[in-house]
């Protein structure tokens, strides 16, 4: 996935929760979003079209004489918003969904927001990825792949699996809106959704908005891609997005509660199919994960201190009360039984889509399982190896507590006594005071 974006995301519910997942994002730099300003003609601006109610009013001058009905048409409002392109809401409802977004944020608008309507194509256009993006995901393609095959997540190619990632981070089918923090626009793409979908999208992209216009978020988009581009294998930017991703969810989440509107399972577009379900979910998790977080810290409006003091790990995230004060130890990295591809940490996340993303609906059992097991999560330490025949991957984990150790003991021995792809071979042992986990599966090229 493009790491300098954060997205609107409309997938399968994952981890059990059915949501419509949103996000934020920006594929130009500064000095790119400077040029286009230069070289391209600005489209006209202009504001929805305001609904036009009216009332009539009869009165009786006397009993013998009626006067003629008058009807009083509804003073159009001003809008509190700059509009490019035709949008299906009246200038009233937009306006109304910025003053939920302020209120709910407690804080307002520093200059007007600004929304463009795009032309599918056009949208998706501004999702391709940079070449120098693109540079990096090819290198990593046969990691990635030789990563979930290992886990026996998925079965699909090198190639093939690489194409369905490229296809659907720059495609409607998975992103349904965006919000650039380097010329500070909301982009939607037009008729890719409808009603109160749309509505919960445009609501999720302004809260990134007034969030853009207060905190430096094209700092952190900068800062997760320094993160993805010094580590193929990391859980630093976990938190980053959760927190970013969080924010904005907690605000849809709360508007559709306002206006009684029921989350609805998204069917999974046929584009997805080629994805193991752990590369969904691992999209979807900042934003469950991350709402989840603030809501338990107090709500949007008494999180915005999060960003001065960005929680170290997605163990923090899963378990707030640990921000600031439980640290992940380090773990020596597990020895290879080949030439190390991979190295890092995957963190109570990885651990988690490790656990049960092999599915889009693990049932409450595995869930209430994996994240008890989490909880007592201290630090861990991953490699990745193999050659033309197979693909493994090894992980140590630590624990907080010799319980703790069982608990994780128990987690991954289920996990590796499960049915997985033909030919796989996982294992689940005590190393001292770790739980090391195998795991072997045929390489696809």
């Amino acid at each position: 996935m493009n790491k300098r974006t954060f997205t609107t995301r409309l997938a399968a519910a994952a981890i059990s929760i059915s949501l419509i997942a949103t996000g934020c994002g920006s594929d130009t730099d500064p000095e790119a979003a400077e040029e286009s300003v230069d070289e391209t003609v600005a489209p006209e601006v202009t504001t929805a079209a305001p609904s036009t109610t009216s009332t009539t009013t009869t009165s009786t001058a006397a009993p013998t004489t009626t006067q003629a009905p008058t009807t009083t048409v509804a003073a159009e409002p001003e809008p509190a918003f700059e509009l490019e392109g035709e949008i299906d809401l009246t200038t009233a409802e937009i306006n109304d969904m910025i003053s939920f977004v302020e209120e709910t944020m407690e804080r307002e608008f520093v200059t007007t927001p600004r929304i463009v309507v795009q032309s599918i194509a056009d949208f998706e256009a501004g999702l391709v990825p940079t070449d120098e993006e693109m540079a990096l995901n090819e290198s990593r393609k046969e990691q990635t792949a030789r990563f979930y095959q290992a886990l026996g997540h998925t079965t699909t190619g090198v190639d093939d699996l690489h194409e369905a990632l490229v296809g659907v981070s720059s495609s409607t089918d998975l992103i349904s809106g965006r919000y650039d923090p380097f010329d500070d626009a909301v982009y939607v793409p037009d008729g890719a959704l409808v009603g109160d979908t749309f509505n919960a999208v445009l609501v999720h992209e302004l809260a990134h908005a007034l969030d853009g216009q207060h905190i430096d978020l094209a700092g952190l988009i900068n800062q997760l891609k320094d993160i993805n581009e010094r580590e193929a294998l990391s859980d630093d930017g976990f938190a980053i997005r959760a927190i970013v991703e969080g924010r904005a969810t907690a605000v849809q989440g709360r508007w559709m509660m306002t206006n009684n509107i029921m989350p609805e399972p998204a069917d999974v577009p046929e584009s997805l199919e080629a994805l193991p379900p752990s590369i969904i979910n691992s999209v979807l998790l900042p934003y469950q994960l991350g709402a989840q977080a603030i809501e338990t810290l107090g709500g949007p409006a008494a999180t915005w201190d999060l960003y001065d003091n960005i929680p170290t790990s997605s163990e923090q995230m899963l378990f707030t009360d640990r921000i600031g004060t439980d640290l992940p130890v380090e773990i020596a990295q597990p020895p290879a039984d080949g030439e190390v591809q991979v190295s890092g940490t995957i963190g109570a996340e990885g651990i988690l889509l490790v656990a049960i993303g092999d599915t889009l609906t693990p049932s409450q059992i595995d869930i209430v399982t994996a994240i008890g097991a989490i909880e007592g999560w201290a630090g861990d330490s991953m490699v990745l190896w193999g050659d033309d025949v197979t693909s493994c991957m090894r992980l140590d984990v630590a624990a907080d507590t010799p319980e703790d150790l069982t608990e994780i003991e128990t987690l991954f021995t289920g996990w590796a006594a499960k049915e997985s792809v033909p030919g796989a071979e996982r294992t689940a042992e005590l190393v001292g005071d770790i739980v090391r986990v195998t795991a072997c599966a045929p390489f696809i090229k």
